[in-house]
């Protein structure tokens, strides 16, 4: 299990928190989610096209989409794509 220390006070289990994903708000209900749901919940799919990243503090959980994420309100995440980006 990953706990990410941002300084900020960890969610509670019955409150939701608040957290973003390439600037796009999303809201859970557990204080705890992994990589795969955190891409699922922000729309990025199939999960396995892509890797995320917390910005603060940095840390990059690649593809270990079983990792348990421990949310802080306002956690700031970045999805990357993994595969090539086309071109005209």
């Amino acid at each position: 299990m990953n706990e990410l220390n941002t300084g900020m006070p960890a969610a509670h289990p019955g409150h939701d928190v608040t957290y973003f994903v390439n600037g796009e708000e999303e809201v859970s209900s557990t204080p705890q989610l992994t990589v795969k749901q955190i891409l699922e919940h922000a729309g990025f799919t199939p999960v396995a096209d892509y890797t995320l990243a917390s910005e603060n503090p940095p840390d990059d959980f690649g593809s270990n989409y079983d990792e348990v994420i421990k949310l802080h309100p306002n956690e700031r995440f970045q999805a990357k794509f993994k595969g090539p980006t086309p071109t005209s």
